[in-house]
């Protein structure tokens, strides 16, 4: 007995002759990642690319601090894909989530003046900034703390029009990287400062570390978790954004021995006044049947 006509129709496709044929179809498109990447100030005077925008990987934390907004958290939009129905045949694994990748900083932000030197050159009126990579999986500052969330969303559209809107930073949602909004002035999240949709499962729901670093090698190896489509696959950030003023302060004979302290810990003492949380990026990786060609 012959196979159901719709599995027949979707061989055809790709036997020799076939409509297909010499052809990367859909069923194969192979792997693709999607990283952060929104408007950062820093370069608004210089670009950051041959076009002179003033976009860069990451978005920027808000520098106010989370007590000073009535303990609101800032929810970010850090990547987002949207997946339709794809044709279902014994060769095709439909979408399959591969890959995850975590990126967060503290920063100083001193204004000119501020530093003990004789000449700091520089813009006048600008600030200086000096950035320190996170990579202590559990690390965060006094007062701070970022939470990740990979969630599938339903194939809904909300209303985001809001005369407040611009370049990363949107009315309740977005398709692209973006602070997130319900009311821009005192800030707060929307949705209750919950990430929409529901938690895609194997723990990725509510993460509390870096738990998948930026700098790695073949980061499309890290996971196989399959795609419900049809759906949006989102990974977001919620983040309390730190106090300066509660960061610890020490005296020079009280802190002699700060070389066996962490070193975002370091960083943390040595700019005490100024540390917090700076930019944030993520990124997920994508596997549509990679490899799975039938010839």
């Amino acid at each position: 007995m012959g196979e159901p006509r719709e599995n027949n129709v979707i061989h055809m496709q790709r036997q020799p002759g076939g409509v297909a044929q010499g052809i990367r179809s859909i069923l194969h498109k192979g792997r693709n990642e999607i990283v952060t990447n929104g408007p950062n100030s820093e370069f608004g005077f210089i670009g950051s690319d041959p076009y002179n925008t003033n976009a860069y990987t990451g978005l920027v934390v808000p520098s106010t601090p989370s007590n000073a907004i009535g303990d609101a958290r800032y929810l970010f939009l850090l990547a987002r894909e949207s997946f339709s129905a794809p044709e279902q045949s014994v060769e095709n694994r439909g979408v399959r989530l591969v890959g995850i990748r975590q990126y967060a900083e503290i920063v100083a932000r001193i204004p000119q003046g501020t530093l003990p030197l004789a000449e700091e050159g520089g813009r006048p009126g600008s600030t200086f900034t000096f950035r320190k990579e996170i990579e202590s999986p559990f690390w965060h500052p006094p007062d701070g703390d970022i939470s990740w969330h990979v969630m599938i969303i339903n194939k809904v559209q909300r209303d985001t029009r809001n005369p407040a809107n611009s370049d990363g930073f949107m009315y309740q949602d977005a398709l692209s990287p973006a602070l997130l909004y319900q009311t821009a002035i005192p800030y707060s999240p929307p949705n209750g400062g919950r990430p929409w949709g529901v938690p895609i499962g194997s723990s990725l729901g509510n993460m509390h570390e870096l738990r998948y670093k930026w700098r790695t090698e073949q980061s499309e190896r890290i996971l196989d978790i399959p795609i419900p489509t049809p759906c949006d696959v989102a990974l977001f950030a919620s983040v309390r954004q730190n106090d300066p003023s509660l960061n610890p302060v020490f005296a020079p004979d009280q802190c002699c021995n700060i070389s066996v302290l962490a070193p975002e810990d370091q960083f943390l003492v040595a700019y005490a006044e100024f540390a917090q949380y700076g930019s944030i990026a993520g990124s997920l990786v994508f596997d549509q049947n990679l490899g799975r060609c039938v010839p």
